[in-house]
């Protein structure tokens, strides 16, 4: 799931995350260091917009089963 930072609070567990970048570098991709869980990444749209990705599976009371995730084909992706 991707919202805008003013869409996302960290409730607790700030001090337990580490940072993770390849590549680039653009992207942090954060993670516990207790369990080693990618919880959220911190990047930028090509346009420049903050972005937080969200992995869902970290989120209380939401039952993944429930979801109905959209197919993406990449290869027609306007962004690419």
């Amino acid at each position: 799931m991707f919202v805008t930072p003013e869409n996302f609070a960290l409730r607790a567990g700030n001090d337990d995350l580490a940072d993770y970048q390849f590549n680039k570098k653009v992207i942090h991709h954060l993670f516990c260091r207790e369990c080693g869980i990618a919880s959220f990444s911190r990047g930028k749209k090509p346009d420049g917009t903050e972005m937080i990705a969200i992995n869902v599976r970290c989120l209380d009371g939401v039952d993944v089963s429930d979801l109905k995730p959209q197919p993406i084909d990449a290869r027609t992706c306007s962004a690419r």
